[in-house]
């Protein structure tokens, strides 16, 4: 509480702009590079599990530094340490990234290997991940509407469908990439907004798919009017309703 109010008293007292500038050479800034190398394994290999290796360093003045190349050993002979080999099994994959953190005369850098550990013996015949690799990815947390991570999906933005696929799922949001005109586009928004475009749980449950026509409506005169399934979440779906050359959407509850 006391260094607050020594900071808005020196903002009374001084410019706002150089005071901020102070500020922000003590917090310091940081700088990454990454790098990764190309896969050296065939499409029969199995990922078993993912290593990783850390060195860091912090040096005064520029004094009693690791030169980069001495920190990218360490972290490699510390990943090496860590996780080391079976029989039949290799490193593929390889990532480095080579953080600098700069404060007032002091500069912190951290150099962090991941890689992939695989083997040409295919373990599990249906996947090229095994269980133990999906064990250290984490399981994604499972909401209530049933959206999957990597699911295909469709949304409503304007009124309008835009479809994408699930890059990142919590409890409650989701974050969806979408290409539009060419470019990719992320929207993150609750999960409730979203429909599946092809999920075997929710198409099971339902005993429906999105595409289905759900239902063609005829009335003396006028234009048939047809009901199709955009997408899927528990216990309900999303239709597209076209008669003529006008479309409009809703959210309807699937019949139990």
């Amino acid at each position: 509480m006391y260094l607050l109010y020594l900071l808005v008293r020196a903002m009374l007292k001084t410019h706002t702009i150089w005071l901020l500038l102070v500020i922000q050479l003590l917090l310091g800034c940081s700088v990454q590079q990454s790098y990764i190398t190309g896969s050296h394994c065939n499409s029969k290999c199995t990922y078993l599990r993912m290593a990783v290796g850390r060195a860091k360093n912090i040096s005064f003045w520029g004094l009693d530094g690791h030169k980069k190349e001495n920190l990218v050993f360490l972290a490699k002979n510390n990943l090496y340490r860590t996780f080391p080999l079976h029989k039949a099994e290799f490193y593929d994959n390889f990532i480095v990234s080579i953080r600098k953190t700069y404060y007032p005369f002091v500069q912190k850098t951290v150099v962090t290997i991941h890689a992939d550990i695989v083997t040409e013996d295919m373990i599990d015949s249906d996947r090229a991940f095994s269980s133990s690799y999906y064990e250290y990815l984490g399981h994604p947390q499972t909401n209530r509407w049933g959206i999957e991570l990597a699911d295909s999906v469709v949304f409503l933005k304007a009124g309008k469908p835009r479809k994408g696929v699930v890059i990142e799922l919590s409890e409650h949001k989701a974050t969806v990439m979408t290409m539009w005109n060419g470019n990719e586009q992320f929207y993150t928004m609750p999960i409730k907004r979203l429909f599946a475009i092809e999920n075997e749980n929710l198409e099971d449950a339902c005993g429906c798919e999105a595409g289905e026509v759900l239902e063609i409506t005829t009335v003396a005169g006028n234009e048939p009017k047809i009901t199709k399934i955009m997408g899927l979440q528990k216990d309900r779906y999303l239709l597209a309703v076209s008669q003529k050359n006008k479309t409009y959407y809703r959210i309807a509850n699937i019949p139990k």
